[in-house]
């Protein structure tokens, strides 16, 4: 018996018996190596760590009864958002730049041996996964439903990946979309920051306050809400249920903020070394047609940041309501009917986000030398394609 194993039935509970994800590596599959460092460094954008929310989620009622997957197997998955460079190919990837890759561990308690690996959406993908998994009589078009879902979104972020779910009628558990322990240290000092000016108000204790923050941060940032935040639950007078869902849009909207800022500085260093792409050393017609594209690629980026801003704008007002005029009801009624707002602001940073991750992997420094015309054109266009349009953000009067 394993540790693991053996600790829980010393503690009086079950001992939950998971499938081996153990099987022969097929032509259809790659070996993964590395797999307990990728999961402990990489942030929630890219890794979604089901394995770890089976180790966390134990006493979770919600882990079994609303499964993300439906195959246990599957469930205990690592999956993550995948780059390509030039000269990489993958033959499995069905495509080269964020790509989905679904890991399945071949020990549930050591990570370091590693797992096999599928692409969503590589030839067969869903004859594969039936062959890797046996599914025998449970719901195959179910998962893979859910796994096509992930491929769409430019993110695997918490926040998005459940309200994209919630609104293809697919009901997860909340204890499986949740921050990576990475993101949440990172995001401690920030949001402690963000939030000083809401504790002075209800404590008015400046010598303390910093002190205080970082409390209320670390309560906010917690999975499960806390009594602590009772208080502010009686301000907003709202039901258990209703407080839960505001505080769940809440932590969507200073993530996002805190996203927004580094994306911001690295998507102007993007601009900056694309517009620097200088197009003389390709022919005239060649030239004309690169001159465009980089226009083309500036406008469309520069709009859909100015609506990034514009969103993130909607929150400070509303919480400016709250913290210099002591109006909670404009930040309850901001809470309560802000998803479809943290939704599209989501979507908007993951593709600025790509759009910064794709010119890094296809036009690195030492890259932007060698390449013709035709790969930079190519280039360029894979760069507008990231950019999908979104609706433009209510005014605030629309949300409160």
């Amino acid at each position: 018996m394993s540790a693991p194993a053996a600790s829980e039935k010393r503690a009086g509970r079950p001992v939950r018996r998971e499938p081996s994800a153990r099987a022969p590596l097929s032509k259809a599959s790659t070996w993964e190596y590395g797999l307990k460092s990728l999961v402990a460094k990489a942030g929630s954008v890219r890794v979604l760590n089901l394995h770890g929310i089976a180790i966390g989620a134990l006493d979770d009622q919600d882990y079994s009864d609303r499964p993300m997957f439906i195959h246990p197997v599957l469930n205990r998955c690592v999956i993550i958002k995948h780059n390509l460079p030039l000269g990489a190919e993958d033959k499995l990837a069905p495509r080269r730049f964020n790509s989905t890759k679904v890991i399945f561990p071949f020990d549930q308690n050591d990570l370091n041996i590693g797992g096999q690996s599928l692409f969503i959406g590589q030839s067969n993908f869903t004859g594969a996964l039936s062959a890797l998994l046996n599914y025998t009589d449970l719901p195959l078009d179910r998962d893979v439903e859910v796994l096509l879902a992930m491929d769409r979104l430019p993110t695997l972020d918490p926040f998005l990946l459940r309200e994209v779910l919630i609104k293809q009628q697919l009901d997860v558990g909340r204890c499986y979309c949740v921050l990576s322990e990475s993101d949440k240290v990172e995001m401690l000092t920030f949001v402690a920051g963000e939030i000083e000016a809401l504790v002075r108000l209800c404590f008015r204790e400046a010598d303390k306050s910093d002190e205080r923050s970082q409390q209320f941060a670390q309560l906010l940032l917690a999975e499960q809400n806390s009594g602590g935040l009772e208080p502010l639950r009686q301000i907003f007078r709202m039901t258990e249920e209703e407080f839960s869902d505001a505080m769940f849009c809440w932590k969507a909207f200073l993530y996002y903020r805190w996203r927004s800022q580094a994306a911001g500085d690295a998507l102007k260093l993007t601009l900056r070394s694309m517009l620097a792409l200088s197009a003389g050393r390709y022919d005239r017609d060649e030239a004309v047609l690169i001159i465009a594209a980089q226009e083309q690629v500036k406008e469309a980026v520069g709009a859909a940041w100015r609506q990034v801003r514009q969103r993130v704008k909607l929150y400070d007002q509303a919480f400016a309501a709250l913290t210099d005029q002591a109006q909670p009801d404009a930040f309850r009624a901001f809470l309560s009917r802000g998803t479809s707002l943290f939704t599209e602001l989501g979507t908007q940073i993951g593709q600025m986000e790509q759009v910064v991750s794709l010119w890094t992997y296809r036009f690195g420094a030492v890259r932007r030398m060698e390449l013709s015309a035709d790969d930079v054109l190519m280039g360029l266009r894979d760069l507008l394609a990231q950019i999908v349009p979104v609706s433009a953000p209510p005014p605030l009067a629309v949300l409160t």
